[in-house]
């Protein structure tokens, strides 16, 4: 008799919630589509290094590598990963602490299969890897998922942390660097998260695949290192990514003695031990592969420069902030974007149309939609190749601006036909005129709020327009500003009449659903009328694309300082969009007028006209500036010279450095010292 419907729930109980990865869906739907270019599977370019294969293959032919080996792994390989521990700052016993394991995922499943219990709530960052979220559940376990800082570089945030604890939680599971954002949490974020994890009696599992790709002059540091805390915390290494052995399944993990034998129970049960053939290579990899991880870090750091580089030509589309370690990249879809704020459909759509393979962001938690993960870790060309296409999907004919009732996350792909003009039928016509009227209300409400925000609290505003650069600009003037004052930049990637209010009131609305959209107006109106807490600055994107979209933006504020970036932008030679972004830039000098200052961008031929058209003298900034000399890199700006020492990616990065220097001396009062030290770091304060 066949089962029935009920009799197949039963069946597969324990996998009814379990997915296969959207990682590795997204790769088989890949392998269908002919000529795609992948940047979604992280997976790095290089082959394993001859050295671990020769002495593998050494082992093979004496053979070593047919019969199992002890369950926690070879004693030898053991005894080069603790010697190899013990460089790092960590002391662990060969015999008793750690076990060989068939990769990180293996090592995570067996630790939380032992210490945890079902009905346990497992904490994990979002967004973070795709695959944590399964394995917890197939432990019988909940995750929780705890956002990270997205504005501060996706930093690490205890309140937000220990709001999602409850008497149910066991773990805390994440990854550093973390996957897919590419931060690295600092010594003191790892810190406060030990201090969280002893003041609430939990255990930290870490995941530590990339700590050998940190671009970060800042030391990096591991839980495993406190030896106070070592019965809390389970580290774990796989040896896939930093040695190029992706196919050969071998990791490790180490914890005090009592953890590493009751989870060694459950990793006999799951494998009995790791293959013989990958542990040699483990073996292998420890002995010979130190200058290999080197050169594939440098290798992974030009490519990380060169998708940046890629990325901020599409910054009419992306928003991203700079990975600090491993090979992944995040960007953020700006709202004009066709499916924003669906990641899945946009991916798919882009496999389809662009035949470029990346993962859709919601694969990575909650906090992850409207985000896609890219991998640079793949081979320049590669890289290359895959921008070619975005930037023609991406072209004005698919970006264009997105009504609100298109920003739901679950919105169906979007067919060509939903964008011809609408039949002029009663019924689409009654609700057209409905929903024009609907939002044309509820622009006025929020602006009106704005306003009276910004009359109450009287910040100083900074607001950034022109073509591209506009997210790196707003990045880097709030990271030198905010130094001294407290700088509120925008959320949203691009400020619609109804997102430039939302902006000023630092609201950022989860959907269109009308729950949603109440719980926005009510907190707007708190925020205008009670809220004590204000910004000294506000750092504001002034995103145009249309004819009079700066004549709604200039009725919400007018700023003080405006930066006018590069209008000759380098994914578009559409003449009538050129000139229509000129007549925005005067329609906000003309607006401004006298009462705001100006920092344009002097070597751009299309902002000379609209130079002209203001009342007095702006700031110009020249590329001729920057100046290498033999000492490193100086950059003269009107009031003196300064040697620069921090990482500049890119003619983006050096305009928005040269415009918060220029802000910074001009309009606050940030000494020459302050700034010189901006310029001689190379991380990003959280």
């Amino acid at each position: 008799m066949a089962r029935g419907g009920g009799g197949q729930r039963r069946l597969f109980a324990r996998t009814a919630d379990v997915k296969l990865s959207p990682i590795k869906a997204m790769e088989l739907a890949a392998s269908r589509v002919p000529d795609v270019v992948s940047l979604a599977q992280g997976i790095p370019s290089f082959d394993t290094p001859e050295p671990i294969k020769s002495f593998v293959q050494q082992k093979i032919a004496e053979g070593e590598c047919a019969t199992y080996s002890l369950t926690p792994g070879l004693p030898q390989l053991r005894e080069c990963i603790a010697e190899s521990l013990l460089q790092e700052g960590m002391h662990y016993d060969p015999d008793q602490e750690i076990i060989v394991s068939s990769g990180s995922i293996e090592a995570i499943a067996a630790t939380l299969l032992t210490l945890t219990r079902p009905g346990d709530e497992i904490i994990l960052p979002s967004p973070s890897y795709a695959s944590y979220q399964e394995v917890v559940r197939i432990a019988g376990c909940t995750p929780r998922f705890a956002p990270l800082r997205e504005e501060q570089n996706f930093a690490f945030d205890e309140e937000t942390f220990e709001a999602c604890l409850s008497p149910h939680t066991r773990a805390i599971l994440y990854c550093n660097p973390n996957n897919p954002t590419g931060t690295v949490f600092s010594g003191a974020e790892t810190r406060a998260l030990i201090t969280l994890a002893e003041r609430h009696n939990l255990f930290l599992i870490i995941d530590e695949a990339y700590k050998d790709f940190v671009y970060t002059p800042e030391a990096y540091f591991s839980p495993a290192q406190v030896a106070d805390v070592r019965h809390r915390i389970v580290r774990i290494f796989t040896f896939s990514k930093a040695y190029g052995m992706t196919g050969w399944r071998v990791g490790y993990l180490h914890s005090d003695a009592r953890n590493v034998q009751e989870i060694l129970k459950v990793h006999d049960a799951l494998v009995t031990c790791a293959p013989v053939v990958s542990q040699y290579a483990a073996l292998a990899a420890l002995e010979y592969g130190q200058d290999h991880i080197i050169s594939f870090r440098q290798a992974f750091k030009q490519r990380r420069d060169l998708i940046l580089t890629h990325l901020d030509q599409l910054s009419h589309v992306f928003d991203y902030q700079k990975p600090e370690g491993a090979y992944f990249v995040f960007p953020r879809m700006k709202d004009v974007v066709v499916h924003a704020r669906d990641s899945h459909a946009l991916a798919y759509d882009l496999l389809e149309k662009a035949k470029v393979a990346v993962v859709p962001g919601i694969a990575f938690g909650p906090s992850g939609e409207a985000h896609i993960r890219l991998n640079f870790g793949r081979r320049p060309d590669d890289i290359t190749a895959a921008f070619e296409r975005l930037s023609a999907y991406f072209s004005p004919a698919v970006v264009h601006r997105v009504r609100p009732d298109q920003l739901h996350a679950s919105r169906p792909t979007v067919s060509a036909a939903e964008h011809s003009p609408l039949p002029t039928t009663p019924r689409l016509s009654r609700d057209l005129f409905f929903y024009q009227r609907l939002r044309g209300f509820a622009v006025l409400i929020l602006r009106t709020l704005a306003h009276l925000r910004l009359w109450r609290k009287n910040p100083r505003v900074i607001a950034i327009a022109g073509s591209h650069g506009k997210t790196v600009i707003k990045r880097i003037v709030t990271e030198l500003l905010a130094r001294q004052y407290r700088v509120q930049p925008n959320l949203r990637s691009y400020n619609t009449d109804i997102g430039l209010p939302l902006a000023i009131l630092n609201i950022e609305l989860a959907s269109a659903r009308l729950r949603d959209l109440a719980r926005g107006f009510v907190r707007a109106v708190w925020t205008a009328l009670f809220n004590t807490e204000a910004p000294d600055i506000l750092v504001l994107e002034f995103g145009v694309r249309h004819g009079g979209d700066m004549q709604q933006l200039i009725r919400t504020v007018i700023p003080d300082i405006a930066i006018l970036t590069t209008l000759t932008p380098s994914y578009s030679t559409d003449v009538e969009e050129l000139h229509t972004l000129q007549d925005e830039m005067r329609a906000l000098c003309h607006a401004a007028g006298a009462n705001c200052q100006f920092v344009i961008d002097g070597d751009d031929p299309l902002l000379q006209d609209v130079i002209a058209s203001l009342p007095t003298p702006p700031l110009l900034l020249h590329r001729s500036a920057w100046r290498a000399e033999e000492s490193g890199l100086q950059l003269q700006s009107p009031v003196r010279c300064y040697p620069v020492t921090r990482e500049i990616i890119g003619e983006n990065e050096r305009f928005s450095v040269q415009a918060a220097v220029a802000v910074a001396e001009r309009w606050t009062n940030l000494s020459p010292a302050e700034i010189q030290r901006f310029l001689s770091e190379n991380t990003a304060v959280h």
